[in-house]
């Protein structure tokens, strides 16, 4: 499809790939910008396997193909540039995609938790945020597999990104918005449930919330959440195929057991991306995910106790204090009433 505007992905892992994928199958031209050279020749060698239902194998050409792969020093001034990094990797990358950034571009975040306050590089008509519905993962043969399908919300306070939505739909469903908070938050809020208590306690979903435990944590985060929201006067916005934190945190106990249980039940083989950086010894988001409800609380003056204590355990597993434990849970919960 035309698209008259420069694109390029700046951190290509397992969303950046799904990013990839739909201006692949669109035939939309993009760069892959990578700090090095042995990255480079790695991608133009192997392209980018991603499946989802089927299997999507992009390929990578040189600088007269469409789809480029360039190191940071080749790269040149776009108008797109989708920042696919880690949060804490997110400082650094805002600094080279200032240096690419055509006059009047924007950069497009798809980090979890709230990155926009981790940037000061960028006014607030440059941003684009990105709040992702789906779930990717890189699988241990370097391919990309997304588990369900969804949503990419691109909000922003200024002109929404028609274009961009075109660009990427109908293989990556986009919705436009100017609550980029109020996603944001929803988004936040979930992962901070499914996230933390997966590394946690070293478990899948689906023995995770076949628990009692871990329902019953789940639930006290859900509605620890929920309390900073209405403090601080949070607008909610859904991401299709989630459910409202605000709803969640008020329906009957029975209920609220039965939604998590069938999440549960419907991801059941699914590994957090905390539990698999913990497993590599790697350092979490928790910081930027559990932390930054921990900070938001602590400005709206509300108690988050199981948050709080979610990053004390954390941080005791990335210096490797301690194991992942499913009897964890027990503790935490009665430490946190």
């Amino acid at each position: 499809m035309p698209m008259n505007k420069q694109i390029a992905l700046l951190g290509t892992g397992a969303i950046g790939a799904s990013v990839a994928r739909a201006l692949y199958l669109n035939h939309v031209p993009f760069t892959i910008l990578v700090r090095d050279q042995r990255r480079k020749d790695n991608l133009l060698t192997r392209g980018i396997s991603y499946r989802l239902k089927d299997v999507t194998h992009i390929e990578l050409g040189n600088k007269t193909s469409a789809y480029q792969v360039l190191t940071i020093k080749e790269g040149k001034k776009y108008d797109y540039i989708f920042l696919g990094m880690k949060t804490p990797h997110l400082k650094v990358a805002a600094s080279t995609a200032k240096k690419h950034l055509a006059k009047g571009g924007r950069i497009i975040l798809l980090q979890n938790g709230l990155p926009e306050k981790a940037i000061r590089l960028f006014h607030e008509h440059e941003i684009i945020s990105g709040i992702v519905g789906y779930n990717t993962q890189l699988m241990s043969d370097g391919s990309y597999f997304q588990s369900n399908p969804g949503h990419l919300i691109l909000a922003c306070q200024s002109e929404l990104p028609e274009d961009l939505q075109r660009a990427l739909e109908p293989h990556l469903p986009v919705v436009l918005s100017h609550n980029a908070v109020g996603f944001r938050w929803n988004k936040l809020a979930i992962n901070s449930v499914i996230n933390g208590l997966g590394a946690v306690t070293g478990l899948a979903l689906g023995p995770l919330f076949a628990r009692r435990e871990g329902r019953r944590a789940a639930i006290m985060l859900i509605k620890e959440a929920a309390a900073v929201m209405r403090a601080l006067g949070i607008e909610e916005g859904i991401v299709p195929g989630a459910i409202s934190v605000y709803k969640l945190a008020s329906l009957p106990a029975i209920v609220q057991h039965l939604i998590i249980y069938v999440l549960g039940r419907k991801y059941k083989k699914i590994r957090t991306s905390m539990l698999q950086d913990i497993e590599k010894g790697l350092k979490t988001e928790v910081d930027e995910i559990h932390g930054a409800i921990v900070a938001a609380a602590e400005q709206a003056g509300v108690r988050v106790p199981l948050t709080r204590a979610i990053v004390e355990r954390m941080h005791l597993l990335e210096t490797r204090r301690t194991r992942p434990d499913a009897a964890a849970l027990a503790g935490l919960i009665a430490a946190a009433r």
